[in-house]
This record gives structure tokens, sequence and C-alpha cells, in this order.
């Protein structure tokens, strides 16, 4: 079995390597190294007074992340840029039947030429889960698992389907991993970038969904590097088993490591991080009451949020106010996932049929 992220030897050739001033930690780094373009950055950064007003906040900002694409946007484009480039012909990952990681693999995979096989568990059925899987369904190989406890045997079908291919390869959940985590550790250099550059105030701390934690340590360690005084609130929105400190903290270790192998040293900085355990929940994917407001009340600024992460990861915001008046909200989710299925495909209907039986909802679509 390989393993993706530590050092597989890269099916791209010299096109990949770009030009270290196009990245910020690009131009930190020594040493050139291999990534795929596939995102349009810096994503935009917004103020936002009006929520800032309703929630209580002397002032929030929003980092348009959902905004870093033409075809298609989002945190995973960071990841996959530097994953791409070090997978091979076939990759096999997981995730929810609506992940956006797998989605985006898909997309990116098939573009470039690599075949993704997805081994998927249910969630509750939303019209994003249903654009998400559409988007899998259309680019990928999807192998359905019929309950979580079934996600070992999807995992080995789409591990045999992968073989077939030659040369498969895993990538941890939400592209999780140092060389993936690389993407989100620019990002924050990026958004240093636009504080120095006075088009937002720096926050008093940066909030972020939590699941699988490649963004919450990217975003660590590049505040690190930028010399910012902040905090990472990181919102869990899956299990503890899966999410939590240890998990989080050992990214940020292996990570931190890779960066030193490449010549840029992290010293440890003033950002410090925080896990918000309150917004999960009944469980992954499944609405709360807060999630729900939090949905209502980002769509009056034009800001579009799926219950999964970034509902549960705003609803935070509310509680957060008190401790941290200037906040900046990391939004992950690009709204055209959500669009409904072009085509009618049979696992579709087939993974809505698996999510209803175990989260009764007759009036989802």
């Amino acid at each position: 079995m390989t393993l993706l992220g530590e050092g597989c030897a890269p099916i791209y050739s010299g096109e990949a390597r770009t030009d270290p001033s196009s990245l910020p930690l690009l131009a930190k780094l020594p040493a050139p190294v291999l990534r795929r373009p596939l995102g349009r950055f810096p994503s935009p950064v917004e103020r936002q007074p009006a929520l800032a007003h309703a929630l209580g906040l002397r002032d929030l900002v929003v980092k348009r992340d959902d905004l870093n694409g033409e075809a298609l946007g989002g945190n995973k484009l960071r990841a996959l840029e530097f994953l791409l480039p070090r997978s091979p012909r076939a990759i096999v990952t997981m995730g929810g039947y609506g992940s956006t990681w797998a989605a985006t693999l898909a997309w990116a995979g098939r573009a470039a030429g690599q075949a993704v096989h997805l081994a998927l568990f249910p969630q509750p059925w939303t019209p994003a889960v249903a654009g998400s899987l559409a988007m899998s369904l259309e680019h990928g190989t999807v192998h359905l698992a019929r309950t979580r406890v079934h996600l070992p045997l999807a995992i080995a079908r789409a591990w045999r389907a992968a073989a077939r291919s030659g040369g498969a390869g895993w990538i941890a959940a939400g592209g999780a991993t140092p060389w993936g985590v690389l993407g989100s550790v620019n990002a924050a250099l990026e958004f240093a970038r636009q504080v120095e550059a006075g088009e937002v105030a720096c926050p008093a701390a940066v909030v972020v969904p939590f699941g699988s934690g490649g963004t919450a340590a990217g975003l660590l360690l590049g505040f690190w590097l930028a010399r910012l005084d902040l905090t990472v609130a990181a919102v869990r929105v899956t299990d503890a088993w899966f999410a939590n400190r240890l998990t989080l903290t050992g990214l940020v270790r292996r990570t931190r490591h890779l960066l030193g192998r490449l010549g840029l040293p992290v010293p440890e900085g003033a950002a410090r991080l925080v896990i918000v355990k309150d917004q999960l929940g009944g469980g992954y994917g499944q609405p709360t009451p807060g999630s729900a407001a939090a949905r209502a009340r980002a769509g009056t600024a034009g800001l579009a949020l799926e219950e999964t992460y970034g509902a549960k990861a705003f609803a935070a915001l509310l509680a957060l106010a008190t401790s941290f008046p200037r906040l900046c909200f990391w939004h992950t989710f690009d709204a055209r996932l959500a669009a409904p299925p072009p085509v009618h495909h049979p696992l579709l209907s087939q993974a809505r049929l698996h999510a209803e039986s175990l989260w009764p909802h007759p009036k989802s679509t």
C-alpha cells in the first residue's frame, strides 16, 4: 500500500514547477517544489459590518476561499495543488457522501489524468450533499457504504478497482497530510500579506471548521511564520475520536518537520490554537438549531453555507464574540457544489435512500 503526501515519486514533469514569487510560501522556500496550479490566489477578504453588528462583534472579516477557483473553489484546492503532483495514476480516499474533499479531488484528478476511487459513508441528505456527490460521480468512481460499519468494505472495493489501474495509492481523508497542509500554510501567509497591505485589520481570532484538520493545522503554522498574534479557533464538526487536539497537533508537528526538511524551519510563534467542541450536535452532517440560524444569518450577506462544516463553524461566532470582538471567518465551501445534479445517476438515488433510512427527512430535496 502506498501512502501519498509522504514522499511518493511525482508523475508530473517540470511544467508543474512554478515561479516561487507566485505564492508567499514558495517565496520563502530555498528551492522550488512541485505544485499543480489549480486555484486563483489570493482569495478575497471582505469586511461584514452588518453581520458584525448582528453578532455583537466589533469587526468581522470573511476570507472568501469559496471564490479561490475559476471553475471550482474551496479550501481543498489548496491542498490538492501540492498533493496531486505526488500522487500515482490511481488514487483511493474516503469521506462522507457529500464530501467536498472527495468531489474536488475527483474533479481535479480527472483533469490531471488520474483515476480517483472514492469510498463514501452516509450522512444526512441535503442539497449540498447531493451536489457534491453528483460531482464525485461525474468525475470519479464512487463506492458507497450503506452504513459507517460497511465503510471498510467500500474501501476494499475501491482498492481492488484502483489496483487494476496500476500504481494505486491512498490519500488521507480531507487531504490531511503534511504535503496537503502546505496549501493552508500558504493561505495563512497570503492572509498576513492582506493584513499588512491594509485590506483588513488583523483579527483576534480566525474561525475555521475542524474536520480532518488540515486547514487549521496549516493556518497555525503559517501564522507562526508570519508572526501574527492571534488565535485559530477550530470548530469541531465531526467525531471526537477523529478530530481532537492530539490528531491536530500531530499534523502540525509532521508538517513542521516537512517544512524543516524543505529548508524552512518554523519557530513556534504567538499564534495559538483553541478547539471549539460544542457545535457538533447529533453528529457529522446533522443540523443543529444554531447551524440553521447561522445559515440564514450568513445568507443575508450573500454567504452560502452548508450544514456539515460552514454552518456549524459560523454558529460558533456568536459564543466567541465575547472573548474575541474582532473575528475572521474562513469560508471554505463553494456554493456551486450545492447546485442540483445535471443528470440522474442510479448511485445518487441509492445514496439518498441509504441516508434517509438512517436520518428520515421527508422534506429533503
